[in-house]
């Protein structure tokens, strides 16, 4: 991704150089960069970015040694006093950032209301311990996340909006961390999605949106488990997990269709961690010691794991298969083993063993399926992760047996066959193509 970035600033840098010697057109160059998702306004104000990335991390700084400096003196300081200038500060930084907002310096006022948000934050921690205010802290951190939303909302600002859902997910931790559930988290995750789809574009904060929605539904599985009152993590909330990222990654090809660009390229980054994240879970559960943890009775919540897999699957499949054979194939693959595996381990006993070999197996067609599509579609990307699959699942396997030596040198002949197999159907294929394109030019 850091690679397309790069090449969109540059494409842009160059178009301006085509306007600027007359080769084209300001409004050809446009066109040009709109069908990668910029336009020759894109970059120009790099400078003033680097002021302002400057700027609020100084802010930060600031609002840090406001925080120890008091901290220092704080028992020196009468309690009015003290009270008195902590919300007197909170109140002028952000009247300021608001009036400088209102006046059209835009980013003058983000800093200033950053500033105020840490000023917030500070007289929220230090006024409650001045009055021995609540024994649960996780409660200031909370109200300081809440304060903040509405700035977000009013300024549409991806600075604030990183500062109120960071402080959320710390708010998520500790809270789960003291045996309660985060109830009102995905208020923060909700905000956050509103902004980045529609108001501005930013990445980041899109892609730790489904990280924190994904967290917040596996606490609230293991709340849920444990009747509401602690949390009960369980096994079975592995599948769900795996379901939820199948249905994710639909969305992501989904997204990947759109019209608008910046929802694509939050599909692309949505796919890309997924594809990434499954790349390592097919190499963990490649041991067969992994599907020993899992539990092999068949109770009802083994089986409702399963479905979900299958339900997600579907979904998944749904929502890929318009973007062609290399959403659909994945999905429809992975959906297959997922139930498989999932279903043989918790219906029957030993079959450890089956579901360990079963996972070889997808890692090898994984890998000559992205080796394909980064041929197919001169990306390298995905050409070289597809290398570097079969030959970690080379690696680890032969110091990593499964059975004895017999069964090890039998798994690596059946990987070969599938290999040579995969190849003769690619040639065979390349030759067809090449005599159609040869009928086509007679």
């Amino acid at each position: 991704m850091r690679l397309i970035q790069l090449f969109k600033k540059e494409l842009s840098h160059e178009a301006r150089t085509w306007v600027r010697d007359e080769l084209v057109s300001e409004q050809q160059a446009n066109s040009i960069l709109a069908r990668y998702g910029t336009s020759l306004n894109d970059d120009t104000d790099k400078n003033s970015f680097g002021y302002y990335l400057l700027m609020s991390l100084g802010v930060l700084f600031i609002g840090l040694a406001l925080i120890l400096i008091v901290s220092h003196n704080w028992d020196e300081i009468p309690r009015s006093i003290r009270t008195g200038s902590l919300l007197l500060l909170t109140l002028v930084t952000n009247a300021v950032g608001i009036k400088l907002f209102l006046s059209k310096r835009i980013r003058a006022g983000i800093i200033w209301l950053l500033f105020g948000g840490m000023s917030y934050g500070a007289s929220i921690m230090l006024i409650a311990q001045i009055y021995h205010l609540g024994e649960h802290f996780p409660d200031g951190i909370f109200w300081w996340a809440l304060g903040i939303l509405p700035l977000v909302v009013f300024t549409q600002s991806r600075l604030l909006a990183l500062l109120s859902l960071s402080l959320a997910s710390i708010w998520l931790v500790v809270e789960s961390g003291e045996d309660f559930f985060p109830t009102l988290y995905p208020i923060f995750i909700s905000v956050t999605l509103w902004l980045t789809l529609f108001q501005a574009r930013s990445r980041l904060l899109f892609l730790s949106c489904v990280v924190g929605l994904l967290v917040w539904i596996n606490l609230g599985l293991a709340w849920i488990m444990g009747s509401g009152y602690h949390f009960d993590p369980v096994a079975e909330q592995l599948p769900f997990s795996l379901g939820l990222g199948l249905i994710i990654n639909g969305v992501a090809w989904w997204l990947m269709r759109a019209d608008k660009s910046d929802w694509r390229e939050y599909g692309l980054v949505v796919h890309i961690w997924l594809l990434r994240a499954a790349i390592i879970t097919l190499l963990v559960f490649s041991f067969e010691g992994v599907w020993e943890e899992y539990p092999s009775d068949q109770s009802w919540l083994s089986v409702i794991s399963v479905i979900f897999i299958l339900v997600s699957g579907m979904l998944a499949f749904r929502l890929s298969r318009a973007s062609g054979r290399y959403a659909s194939l994945p999905t429809l693959m992975l959906t297959g083993y997922l139930t498989f595996s999932f279903y043989l381990v918790s219906a029957f006993s030993h079959m450890e063993f089956i579901s360990a070999i079963a996972t070889n197996l997808m890692l090898l067609l994984m890998g000559i399926l992205l080796i394909r599509r980064g041929i197919d579609q001169s990306e390298t990307h995905y050409f070289y992760t597809g290398i570097v699959v079969l030959l970690l699942t080379a690696f680890i396997r032969y110091f990593d047996l499964i059975g004895d030596y017999i069964g090890g040198a039998v798994l690596f002949l059946v990987a070969a066959g599938i290999l040579m197999a995969a190849a003769k159907y690619w040639k065979h294929h390349v030759t067809l193509i090449a005599l159609k394109q040869g009928g086509h030019s007679e």
